[in-house]
């Protein structure tokens, strides 16, 4: 009956450990994917608020203004904070 009871002991702590384990390694993950697309996050944030503050303009005739007051960069067919 005691070496059942430690059996059980041993599986739930291994568990725990294994489910530590995936939560670190997802959590690794998810900072990788957010430090190597955080850019591309950005500039596409501001493509959306320059939509919703222009929903009239296809983005040619008025100006995008940064969140600091300044006139956003055209680069391309989208607007850039400097």
């Amino acid at each position: 009956m005691i070496q059942w009871i430690r059996d059980r002991m041993q599986r739930k702590g291994q568990s725990m450990v294994e489910f530590a384990l995936i939560l670190c390694l997802v959590a690794v993950v998810a900072i990788v994917t957010i430090a190597a697309t955080g850019n591309q996050l950005v500039l596409t944030y501001q493509d959306i608020m320059e939509a919703v503050s222009n929903p009239s303009d296809p983005g040619g005739t008025t100006t995008f203004m940064c969140p600091d007051g300044t006139p956003a960069v055209l680069h391309g067919h989208k607007y850039h904070c400097q």
